[in-house]
């Protein structure tokens, strides 16, 4: 999801130009800037944005002493801090302050891009109420939504578990049917080396549950999903045929995108910015589950090579295998991180004496 306001602020204005027009406005954010403390403090005041990105260091008022004041005047802003002077005391106390993150520069997009939506979820659920009567519809709605996490959390770490890429696509659609409530659902995937989009696992109405495929696919909502690397909600009979509404999201690793997940409405559904929502996270999980899975497969099937052929293996096969591991590892590790951020939010969302 995309178009939050978001105040940047860094007194260094080639820092300022990167984040606001090569990492955020490209994503679809709407970006208002700030190039020291006091006036970002009086910005955020005036303004209100979803979400601000400062750096710790910047005249009149530092990252930290812009938070103090923020807090000081009740504005319940998220803030992720940037710096060049990393410190794990620093780090600490900004967290304890509320910080919802802490980047040190200098950070790649995709880095920060992730921070970005970590930092914006709780903010986006607290919109989400806004419009809500109080009392017993508000309570409703967060236990759905807890519901709703929780299940994400458990799908997050179900994926990671497996270890088979095919597996991996197949319960992929398969939650991503179950939390959208939809009638059908595919997952394509990006074939670097043959230059086309493939659909990789589907489920249909009338299937008891999802099927491995592997053949090139013509979807054009994959296609500019891919391309474009942004969700798309297609409204039911939007082309004037008898068609039901779509939602197809994108497949993102690192910086690129490797594929994409969409569903079906079932007859008179229609899709809503929660299913949006909840399917960018899930698409989140599979990215990095899908990712793992191909690195373990790979390890396998070198394995087994070098086994068959002791002899022939490259004198590098050690420091690949190493290499492999070590991208295991850090798969598995995100994977872990995105399902316990899930899981923070929902408890957060149960409230004290609900845990």
């Amino acid at each position: 999801m995309s178009g939050e306001r978001i105040l940047v602020v860094d007194d260094r204005q080639e820092n300022l130009l990167f984040l606001a027009d090569s990492v955020l406005r490209p994503e679809g954010y709407e970006v208002i800037t700030a190039m020291d403390g006091k006036e970002a403090l009086d910005k955020a005041l005036a303004d209100q944005p979803d979400l601000i990105i400062a750096d710790l260091k910047m005249p009149r008022l530092s990252g930290l002493e812009m938070m103090a004041a923020l807090q000081k005047a009740g504005a319940n802003i998220p803030v992720i801090l940037t710096t060049f002077y990393g410190s794990e005391q620093t780090a600490l106390q900004a967290f304890r302050m509320g910080a919802k993150d802490y980047v040190i520069k200098p950070y790649d997009l995709g880095e920060m891009l992730r921070s970005v939506e970590r930092a914006l979820i709780e903010q986006r659920l607290r919109r989400e109420t806004m419009d809500l009567k109080e009392g017993a519809a508000v309570r409703r709605y967060l236990e759905e939504r807890v519901r709703q996490l929780h299940s994400l959390c458990g799908i997050g770490k179900a994926l990671n578990a497996l270890h088979e890429p095919d597996e991996v696509m197949r319960v992929a659609v398969e939650a991503a049917i179950h939390l959208a409530e939809a009638g059908r659902g595919q997952l394509f995937l990006v074939n670097a080396e043959a230059g086309h989009v493939e659909l990789r696992a589907v489920r249909g109405p009338s299937d008891t549950h999802a099927m491995s495929v592997r053949r090139v696919s013509t979807d054009p909502v994959a296609a500019q999903v891919i391309t474009t690397g942004q969700a798309i909600l297609v409204p039911e009979n939007a082309d004037g045929e008898d068609k039901a509404s779509r939602l197809a999201v994108p497949l993102r690793s690192g910086e690129g995108i490797i594929g994409a997940l969409a569903v079906d409405a079932k007859p008179a559904q229609t899709f809503s910015e929660n299913d949006r929502y909840q399917l960018g996270i899930l698409c989140g999980f599979t990215s990095v589950a899908v990712m793992n899975a191909q690195v373990i497969a790979g390890l396998k099937e070198g394995a087994a090579t070098q086994a068959r052929h002791p002899l022939e293996a490259p004198e590098s096969s050690g420091s690949n295998l190493t290499e492999s591991i070590s991208e295991v590892r850090r798969l598995s590790g995100e994977l872990r991180i995105l399902a316990d951020a899930a899981q923070a939010v929902a408890t957060r969302l149960q409230g004290p004496g609900k845990q």
